[in-house]
C-alpha cells in the first residue's frame, strides 16, 4: 500500500492491510455447553480421549489456548495414534506462536489419519503463518482438494499467500472463485481490493469495498475497507465516518483508531488525533509505530516531554524503528539538544537500510548540526 498521500511521517496505513480477516467461532453458548458435556463424561471416564479432543476443540474456540492445549495434549497422552487430537494440539501450539511445535502436530495427524480433511488446512495455515508462502500455496491447493468442507476458506487463503508474493493474477482468480462459492461473503471482495489499491486501480478498489459492505453491512471489515480507499482519495470526511462506523461495530478494532488518528491530522485536528492514538495504543500497548506517530502530534503541538517519552517507548519496543528514531533527533534539535540529535540521526544510519524518508532526513539532520 502506499501511504504517499497520507503524508510521510505518519505512515502508518502502510503497515495496515485493507482486509479484516476474522476467524469464525462457534457462538460461546455451543461452547460452553460442549465443555459442560464432556466434562461430564471425562469425570465418568477419565481415559476418554475424545471427549478430551472435543473438549480442547471448545476451549480453543473460545480462544483459550492453554486449556485446549491441556486437553488435546491429554487425548494423546491416553491415545497416541488419535490423529484429530494431533490437530487440536497443534492449532493450540500455533495460537500460542509455536510455529515447529504446530507443524510437526498437523504433519503427524496427517500420517496417523490422512482422510481428516481439517489438518491439512491448518498445515497450510501454518506455512502461511510462518511466511513461508510457496509452502502455504502448495498446502492449500492440497486442503481444497482433501477438505471440501473448508475449500472457501482454502482459496481466500491461498489467494492471500498468491498477494503475498505479488502475483495478483492468482490472488484475484482464487478471490473469484471465493466469491463464486460463497457468493454473500464480504471478505474475498475486501481483499480483492486490496489488489485493485496496489495496482493504483482505486475506483475499482472502492467498488469491491462498496460491495463487501453492502454484502455485509454490519461487518467491520467492509466499512474499513472503504475508509483506506477513501483516504487514498482524499475524502478524509468519508474515511472518518467509515472509520466511526468500524469502532462502533467493533470497539476493539485498534487499527481503525490509528488510522482515523492519521485522517484527523490530516484536517489538523490534532487533539482528536491524540485521543485516537491514545484508544489505539490501550488495546495494542506493544505498537511501537503508534508511540512514534503519537509523538510527531505531541511535538507539532509543542508538548516535548510527552513527545520525548513516546519517541522513547517506541524506541524500547523496536530499537530498529527508523522514524521513531529520526523524529526524536528532530525533537532534540528543537530542544537544542545537539548531542542527542547527533546520536539519534547516526543511529538511523547504522542501521541496515530500510526507511528511505528516515535516512535522507538523517542526513540533513546531521547537517545542520553545528
Amino acid at each position: 500500500m502506499n501511504c504517499g498521500s497520507i503524508g510521510r511521517i505518519f505512515g502508518l496505513l502502510c503497515a495496515v492491510t485493507i482486509a479484516v480477516t476474522v476467524a469464525v467461532h462457534a457462538d460461546d453458548t455451543s461452547n460452553d455447553r460442549v465443555i459442560a458435556e464432556k466434562t461430564e463424561i471425562i469425570a465418568a471416564d477419565p481415559t476418554n480421549a475424545v471427549a478430551y479432543e472435543l473438549r480442547g476443540e471448545a476451549w480453543y474456540l473460545k480462544r483459550d489456548k492453554d486449556r485446549a492445549f491441556e486437553d488435546c495434549s491429554a487425548a494423546i497422552r491416553i491415545d497416541p495414534n488419535f490423529g484429530r487430537a494431533y490437530n487440536c494440539r497443534g492449532r493450540a501450539y500455533s495460537a500460542k506462536g509455536e510455529r515447529d511445535r504446530a507443524l510437526a502436530d498437523f504433519n503427524e495427524a496427517i500420517r496417523l489419519d490422512p482422510g481428516y480433511g481439517p489438518s491439512y488446512t491448518s498445515r497450510a495455515l501454518e506455512y502461511f503463518n510462518k511466511r513461508d508462502f510457496d509452502l502455504a500455496i502448495g498446502a492449500f491447493t492440497e486442503a481444497i482438494e482433501r477438505n471440501p468442507k473448508q475449500a472457501y476458506f482454502a482459496l481466500i487463503k491461498r489467494g492471500e499467500a498468491y498477494a503475498a508474493k505479488r502475483d495478483s493474477d492468482h490472488a484475484v482468480a482464487d478471490y473469484n472463485e471465493a466469491m463464486r462459492r460463497n457468493p454473500a461473503a464480504a471478505w474475498p471482495y475486501e481483499l480483492r481490493s486490496t489488489v485493485h489499491f496496489n495496482k493504483g486501480e482505486i475506483d475499482e478498489a472502492l467498488d469491491d469495498c462498496n460491495t463487501a459492505v453492502r454484502l455485509e453491512p454490519g461487518s467491520a471489515g467492509g466499512h474499513y475497507c472503504r475508509a483506506i480507499v477513501l483516504l487514498k482519495k482524499d475524502d478524509t470526511d468519508n474515511a472518518i465516518h467509515e472509520l466511526d462506523d468500524v469502532t462502533r461495530i467493533t470497539p476493539s478494532f485498534e487499527k481503525a483508531y490509528f488510522v482515523r488518528a492519521t485522517a484527523w491530522r490530516k484536517k489538523g485536528d490534532d487533539r482528536r488525533a491524540i485521543a485516537d492514538f491514545d484508544e489505539g495504543i490501550r488495546l495494542q500497548p506493544g505498537n511501537s509505530m503508534a508511540y512514534s506517530n503519537r509523538a510527531s502530534t505531541l511535538r507539532d503541538i509543542g508538548e516535548h516531554a510527552r513527545a520525548l517519552a513516546d519517541y522513547n517507548e517506541a524506541i524500547r519496543l523496536d530499537p530498529n524503528n527508523q522514524v521513531a528514531l529520526v523524529n526524536r533527533g528532530i525533537l532534540y534539535m528543537k530542544l537544542s539538544d545537539a548531542k542527542h540529535a547527533r546520536a539519534d540521526f547516526n543511529s538511523v544510519l547504522a542501521l541496515p537500510p530500510g526507511d528511505q524518508w528516515a535516512v535522507d532526513t538523517a542526513r540533513e539532520g546531521l547537517g545542520f548540526l553545528k
